[in-house]
């Protein structure tokens, strides 16, 4: 009894750091951190993947000899974690962005919808645009990076000797930078034609002043709007490697930056 009771006092901790990071992961990681995941789904699912990541980590399991030590690395490996998700979170948002730019453009600005992803009021094309990135990212199975990522990041970065240096944080602002590109330069080609549409229609306007213009532009752009996105889905397979090198690279920089390299 005295044995095991010794023993969870070594092991318990290291499992509680693990658990930490874990939870930091599947808060921030795309997918995984859906609020279509309830709670008690991503609990269970921490608990399973500590289970199985930390038998093999027991030698990188830090002497903790306070409470108050062990809040601030649980805190820590937390922040970890949540660091490490963060940025692919703020590329994924950029199909919500290349969805906001384009529904602004065609006029549906106004109309809302309640994002399943978000739990909040968002354009109804940022949505969609979301949902096809994550079938498509499913289907390609590029969702095994970000579970590698929850495994792998253990061996790169040891528990309790993770750092937060300055380039870091010009790594994230860089992330925020090279999504909204991502979203210019997707939704950059549909906005022009849309804005060509409504040139064309200023011109009519001045031709025929009896043309109702608001009877007339407001189902046009729709029209309009739609063939151009069902176009620019044809070239997503172009950008999808792009768009999976700028997470795959953030992830890589993230991890060797907390690590201190």
């Amino acid at each position: 009894m005295l044995e095991f009771i010794d023993q969870l006092e070594t092991f318990l901790p290291g499992y509680m750091l693990i658990f930490a990071r874990i939870s930091g992961l599947l808060t921030s990681l795309p997918i995984l951190s859906s609020p279509l995941i309830n709670r008690k789904t991503k609990v269970i699912m921490a608990v399973l993947f500590t289970s199985i990541i930390a038998p093999g980590f027991t030698a990188q399991f830090p002497a903790v000899t306070s409470l108050l030590q062990l809040v601030i690395l649980i805190s820590v490996e937390f922040l970890v974690g949540l660091t490490i998700g963060f940025g692919t979170l703020v590329i994924f948002e950029s199909f919500n962005m290349i969805g906001s730019f384009m529904g602004r453009q065609m006029g549906l600005f106004m109309a809302r919808s309640i994002n399943p992803m978000t739990r909040q009021q968002s354009n109804v094309i940022g949505p969609l645009m979301t949902l096809i990135l994550i079938v498509y990212f499913m289907i390609t199975n590029s969702h095994y990076l970000f579970i590698r990522t929850i495994f792998e990041n253990f061996e790169i970065i040891p528990l309790g000797m993770a750092s937060f240096p300055a380039a870091q944080g010009r790594t994230i602002i860089a992330t925020g930078s090279t999504a909204y590109q991502i979203a210019i330069k997707f939704a950059g080609p549909t906005m022009i034609f849309l804005l060509l549409i409504q040139i064309a229609t200023a011109f009519s306007v001045r031709v025929m002043p009896q043309m109702n213009v608001m009877f007339v532009m407001l189902p046009l752009r729709i029209g309009c709007g739609l063939f151009a996105l069902m176009t620019s889905l044809n070239i997503f397979q172009l950008i999808f490697d792009s768009f999976y090198n700028q997470i795959f690279n953030y992830l890589n920089t993230t991890i060797l930056h907390l690590r201190g390299a």
